[in-house]
C-alpha cells in the first residue's frame, strides 16, 4: 500500500453517503481511468480529461483510489494543480493545440465533400477548446 502521507489533501472529499452512488463512481472513476490509459496510447484520444474525471469519481466514491490517483508519480500533479487553481502546464496546452489543429486538418482531407459540415464543426469545436485552454493560468 503507498504512503499517502507526503501530500496533504486540503480540499473535501465529497464521498456520496450512498453506497450504490460510491460504487457507481468507484466504476466510473475506473472506466475514466482506463479510457486515459488508452488516451496516453492512442494520438486521437486525450488522456486529460479522462484522468481528472476519474479523480472526480474518485473523490465521491473511494477516498483510497483518490488519494492513489493524486499523488500519483506521473498524473498526481496535474490533478492537484486542476483541482486548487484551475491550471494547466503550458507545455499540455501547446500540445493539445498541436494535436487539435493536426487532427483537425487531417479531417478536412479525409471527410467527403458532402459531410464537409463536420470538419467545420469540429475545427470550431477545436478553436473554442483552444481559447479556453490559453485563458487558463499555467500551472
Amino acid at each position: 500500500m503507498t504512503d499517502n502521507s507526503h501530500y496533504r489533501h486540503t480540499g473535501s472529499i465529497n464521498q456520496s453517503k450512498y453506497a450504490s452512488m460510491r460504487w457507481l463512481y468507484l466504476v466510473l472513476g475506473g472506466l475514466f481511468f482506463g479510457l486515459g490509459l488508452v488516451g496516453v496510447l492512442l494520438p486521437v484520444m486525450p488522456t486529460a480529461p479522462f484522468v481528472l474525471l476519474a479523480a472526480a469519481c474518485w473523490a465521491r466514491g473511494s477516498e483510497r483510489f483518490y488519494l492513489w490517483l493524486i499523488n500519483h508519480k506521473y498524473m498526481g500533479q496535474y490533478i492537484r494543480d486542476w483541482e486548487e487553481r484551475r491550471a494547466v502546464p503550458r507545455r499540455a496546452k501547446w500540445l493539445a493545440c498541436i494535436m487539435m489543429t493536426l487532427s483537425g486538418t487531417l479531417l478536412f482531407f479525409t471527410v467527403p465533400d458532402a459531410q464537409l459540415w463536420v470538419a467545420w464543426t469540429v475545427a470550431l469545436v477545436c478553436f473554442c477548446v483552444g481559447i479556453y485552454l490559453w485563458r487558463l493560468p499555467d500551472a
